[in-house]
């Protein structure tokens, strides 16, 4: 089972406030070597025997699979649901403790998983987008944390975030037309009031990105996997909008009807 104890709680403590701080006014914050080697080879081991099983029989919707000879894995959902293990280290205590303070006082509601795997030389793009636009929680008291299992670099797809844009309100959006990434911004963001920062990870790095932060991915150029671990949390003050939800998952429906949805 994963070991969750901190490293040196003062030293912890002190890094972590420069990350809310850089959080609450970019959007984002990257924390370095969160885990370490040692654990990252536990959740190698234990993904790696997840994935062999759950590939197979995870719901439709939840494993999408690349349209290559490979037939490799690109996302991979809800993962939490059919494993105690990643369940425990999506609560995990260094990330629960970190995202508490995010919210101000609020208790942090630990919510989703997913795998993204962008495998060698694979040219998808994950296209501008909110993930609120999809999430609609009210008020975005809500985070996505990503744990790197491998390096993540510009040349291997790693994210691209816009500083500042969280601050706006949700743009609107259209479907993107790329699996794995369901919604895009119809107009592209202004990168001269927003630059755009690669948030470039080593394994065991952690980075955070609030909801309405508009990001992006590129393709994966190197001969390496790019696998990173998401996590999602929200705050008890907040309340997603069951009715937007609803009407989502209807027109996501309705426009998957017209594709040929890679799965497994």
């Amino acid at each position: 089972m994963l070991e969750c104890g901190l490293r040196d709680e003062k030293d912890y403590l002190m890094h972590d406030e420069s990350t809310i701080a850089s959080y609450k006014q970019n959007g984002f914050a990257v924390i370095s070597g969160l885990f370490s080697a040692e654990e990252l080879k536990d959740i190698e081991r234990h993904l790696d025997a997840h994935l062999r099983l759950d590939v197979a029989t995870a719901p439709i919707g939840d494993v999408i699979i690349e349209e290559d000879a490979a037939r490799s894995l690109r996302c991979l959902f809800r993962i939490h649901e059919r494993s105690a293990y990643f369940d425990t280290l999506m609560r995990d205590s260094r990330l629960m403790q970190l995202v508490q303070q995010l919210f101000d006082g609020a208790d942090v509601v630990a919510d989703g998983t997913m795998l993204i795997d962008k495998a060698p030389f694979t040219t998808y793009k994950f296209p501008w987008h909110q993930d609120n636009a999809y999430q609609f929680w009210n008020p975005p008291d809500a985070v996505a944390v990503t744990l790197a299992v491998d390096e993540s670099s510009a040349e291997s797809g790693a994210i691209v975030c816009l500083a500042g844009s969280h601050r706006g309100s949700i743009l609107p959006h259209q479907p993107s037309g790329v699996f794995g990434a369901s919604r895009s911004l119809v107009t592209p963001p202004n990168a001269d009031e927003f630059p755009a920062v690669t948030v470039s990870l080593k394994p065991g790095d952690v980075s955070l990105h609030h909801v309405n932060t508009i990001h992006r991915t590129g393709p994966n150029r190197t001969r390496n996997h790019r696998r990173n671990l998401g996590f999602a949390y929200h705050s008890s003050r907040s309340v997603r909008d069951e009715v937007a939800v609803d009407q989502y998952q209807r027109d996501l429906a309705k426009f998957l009807q017209t594709l040929r949805l890679p799965c497994g």
